[in-house]
């Protein structure tokens, strides 16, 4: 997969990702993410967002912006958003995602940290298993977070 910053002309690819990524996610029971997304929200966020491509195509998307103080205290980044189109799931591109922002964050001599949902077992063990360590759990309106911190190498 290629990694590239997303473009105004990635948008609208963005978008379908993302309201496909929200849809799965209702229908295994979680509510992380709104649905349907609103487009003025992602026009905002270019210059943090990011694409993954396979082939030249657009299958994933993620964020990356300054983080200060939050649940940790500290000044550093934060990986957000990740999604990849439902089909292109469980094929490692998730890992290839984590690997690459840990590594970015690393050049820049920043710390990296990323969260969901304190009852997500299965993405809590996956960020786990892929080089991330738990912070631990926040309160966030009515519901818990996982806040875990990208480990440092050595």
């Amino acid at each position: 997969m290629e990694i590239r910053p997303a473009i105004l002309e990635d948008v609208k690819e963005i978008l379908t990702i993302l309201n496909a990524a929200s849809l799965a996610l209702l229908d295994k029971g979680i509510n992380q993410w709104p649905y349907p997304w609103d487009e003025d929200t992602l026009l905002e966020q270019l210059g943090f967002l990011h694409v993954g491509t396979v082939a030249g195509k657009v299958i994933a998307t993620f964020g990356i912006k300054d983080l200060k103080g939050w649940h940790v205290g500290k000044s550093g980044k934060y990986l957000y958003q990740i999604a990849i189109q439902p089909e292109y799931q469980g094929k490692g591109y998730g890992s290839v995602i984590t690997g690459w922002a840990c590594e970015y964050a690393r050049r820049l001599g920043e710390e990296l940290y990323l969260d969901c949902w304190a009852g997500n077992t299965k993405l809590k063990d996956f960020y786990s298993e892929n080089g991330f360590e738990f912070v631990g759990d926040f309160p966030e309106e009515d519901y818990y977070i996982s806040v875990f911190k990208c480990k440092q190498e050595g």
